[in-house]
Parts: C-alpha cells; sequence; structure tokens
C-alpha cells in the first residue's frame, strides 16, 4: 500500500504542474469506490495535447519512472496502451492517449476525488461499471456457473452492490444500450452471489 501512495503522490505533483486534462480508471477506480483487490497497475486516460504530453513525460522522468520514449511516441502514433514502469517498485502505469469517442466520453466526465489522501481524476462510478461491461462484451451464451470464473465479473458484481443506492442506473443502462450491450447488463444483474 505505500507504494501505491508513492506513486499516487508524485501522480498528483505531476498532473499538478502539467495540466494536461487526465482521467483514472480501472483497478485503482475500483479500489476507490470500494472493491479492495490486488492491481499492478494505473491506468490512466490523457487528452492528445502534444505540447501538453511533452512536458509529462519529462515530469514522468524527473519523478522516477522510466519512460521508454521511442515505446511511447509508438503507442501515441498508435492509441495503443504505453506501459510506463516505476524505478521505485513493481507497479506500472498504463497510460492511453484519448482518441475514441468513449475514452473522450469518461475523460471529459473525469471527477475529482480523493484518493489515499490525493486529489486525482477518477472516473465516475458508472463509467467504471460500463468499463467492465464493455470489457466483458457479449457473456449472454456462457452458463452462469461458468460466469463466476470471470474477475471482471466478480469486478463487476462486488461494486455494483456496494454502490447500489449511487449508481445512476439509467445512465448506465442507456450508455449500454447505444454500445449494443444491453443484454449483458441484463445477465450480470441477474446474477448473486448466492
Amino acid at each position: 500500500m505505500a507504494e501505491l501512495e508513492d506513486i499516487l503522490s508524485r501522480l498528483d505533483k505531476i498532473f499538478s504542474a502539467v495540466k494536461i486534462k487526465y482521467v483514472i480508471i480501472g483497478g485503482i477506480a475500483l479500489i476507490h469506490y470500494g472493491h479492495v483487490r490486488a492491481t499492478q497497475d494505473i491506468d490512466i486516460i490523457i487528452e492528445d495535447d502534444l505540447s501538453k504530453i511533452t512536458q509529462f513525460i519529462g515530469l514522468l522522468k524527473a519523478y522516477d519512472f522510466d519512460v521508454m520514449e521511442e515505446q511511447f511516441n509508438k503507442g501515441y502514433q498508435e492509441k495503443t496502451n504505453i506501459s510506463v514502469f516505476d524505478k521505485k517498485g513493481y507497479m506500472r502505469l498504463d497510460i492511453k492517449v484519448a482518441d475514441r469517442k468513449r475514452e473522450k466520453d469518461v475523460l471529459n466526465n473525469a471527477v475529482l476525488n480523493k484518493i489515499f489522501g490525493f486529489s486525482l481524476y477518477m472516473a465516475p462510478l458508472e463509467y467504471v461499471l460500463l468499463g467492465k461491461i464493455i470489457f466483458l462484451g457479449i457473456i449472454n451464451d456462457i452458463p452462469d456457473s461458468e460466469l463466476f470464473e470471470y474477475q471482471d465479473i466478480i469486478d463487476f458484481l462486488t461494486l455494483y452492490h456496494a454502490n447500489k443506492k449511487n449508481i445512476n442506473l439509467e445512465f448506465l443502462k442507456k450508455k449500454v444500450d447505444e454500445m449494443g450491450l444491453s443484454l449483458t447488463l441484463e445477465k450480470l444483474l441477474s446474477l448473486s452471489f448466492d
């Protein structure tokens, strides 16, 4: 936990200095919303602003992150994930430059939250759940008995049930419907841990 707090502290300083638009998603967002689980990375979406990205890379290096610029540039050009390793520990940053509509959507709806005492922009709860649904895709042909073997199913259900009263379910249903994944949401909501 100390390593995670150290990385979040450095990210807080970096993002305060560079002023690049960003949002933390993935495992750290799950932890923030109450689902305790292990993670070895911090997933971040950043805006596509090359001058800010250049400054961001410089600050990552200054704060003990191992940035392989050739790999970073290739990931930027190909719009794929870019892994940046922490020189102080085993964790890494998985950075994605927003280029798809849904990445820009979560980026534009990021909310400032406190996580381990640091103010960082996080994906809203509904977008974290939506991310799990998108990753799962169509699951209607998978028997219920097998679904609990998938970590993403456990993540979704734990997060959903821990935050049920705070979820804007109509918004989530609308977004899922736009992506053609309404049946996946219906199946997930029909499952229980019993």
